[in-house]
């Protein structure tokens, strides 16, 4: 319900008790409910009497237009509004949170191609809240484009991997990776579906979301921090190269089980620039023999470089890894 409320928000400045209503499937008297005790929590206020009232944030909203707009003078716009809560952060916080704003700001302005973008900042004393928004084609519907993918949600998926932009020779790729694991709790949502990603229990996934227009990121980071920039930074990179990366295997099929070959390759797709790939089996309950195969075999034999490190597998999955990469071995002699 929160975040279908925050959706209506983001893409509408406001929300009314029908638009939820409508949103969620659910009747007006418990849209109601849900927007009166928003308000009563203080993070919404309430305009207008009987139908005519609608619901805005309680937190202050930023509007830009994006043409001809620079994430640094976002930054230097937003900071001087909210000047007392960026004086209150640490060194540390301050510059994780100009990080992961510059970043989604950029991203909203260059990949959007939209005509907006909009930026709401809450700085209290236990955490900070980041929202970025635009009124663009929506982020995976830009990716699934450029990669010549076959959904939004293959899209998703693929962002996950870190390096995936629709402009290389602009752009690395790596500001939502990084972002979405230097904060807390990060969110991304566009064309129908969410890509959440929860650092505080190490979880990542996507879910089907309310429709709205262009694209939505919330993160989330508690204070004090429990991680700083530079500490994620090195957990991903080799003097300052972006080497290692987590793909998530879940995340690229519709089932609990993978057994073909071409899944396997859809999701090693990209990621031959890295050294370490953490090939990471947890929510799978089983794998083909020809989809352990391609990944650790015939791609290790093809990529020697590169080191495949399979994690949180459940014994039916293990047993055919165990069996690719004994012909790996074997292949490789």
């Amino acid at each position: 319900m929160r975040d279908a409320i925050d959706d209506l928000i983001d893409a509408n400045g406001r929300v009314t008790t029908g638009e939820l209503a409508k949103a969620l499937g659910v009747s007006r008297q418990a849209a109601h409910r849900q927007l009166a005790a928003a308000v009563a929590a203080g993070r919404l206020r309430a305009e207008g009497q009987a139908r005519a009232r609608r619901y805005l944030p309680s937190t202050p909203r930023f509007r830009f237009d994006a043409a001809g707009l620079g994430e640094d003078r976002v930054l230097a716009h937003v900071r001087a509004a909210l000047d007392a809560g960026f004086r209150s952060l640490s060194d540390a916080e301050d510059r994780l949170l100009s990080y992961v704003f510059t970043e989604m700001v950029n991203n909203a302005i260059e990949h959007a191609h939209g005509q907006h973008v909009h930026v709401s900042l809450e700085i209290r004393a236990e955490s900070v809240e980041l929202v970025v928004g635009d009124d663009g084609i929506g982020a995976f519907a830009s990716v699934q484009n450029g990669r010549g993918l076959a959904s939004p949600l293959e899209a998703a998926a693929e962002i996950t991997k870190g390096k995936v932009t629709t402009l290389p020779r602009q752009h690395s790729g790596e500001g939502v990776f990084f972002s979405s694991k230097a904060v807390d709790h990060f969110e991304l949502s566009a064309n129908g579906f969410v890509l959440v990603v929860d650092n505080s229990i190490d979880d990542l996934t996507i879910r089907a979301a309310p429709e709205h227009p262009g694209t939505i990121v919330r993160l989330q980071f508690a204070r004090p921090l429990v991680r700083s920039l530079q500490a994620v930074f090195a957990a991903w990179t080799d003097e300052y190269e972006f080497t290692r990366t987590r793909t998530v295997v879940k995340l690229f099929g519709l089932g609990r089980d993978f057994v073909s070959r071409s899944e396997a390759r859809r999701i090693l797709q990209g990621l031959d620039s890295f050294r370490e790939i953490v090939v990471d089996f947890q929510g799978v309950a089983g794998i083909g023999q020809g989809f352990a195969d391609e990944v650790f075999r015939v791609w290790a034999l093809q990529h020697p470089t590169i080191r495949l490190v399979p994690t949180q597998m459940v014994d039916e999955v293990r047993f055919f890894v165990e069996r690719a990469e004994r012909a790996r071995r074997a292949g490789s002699r």
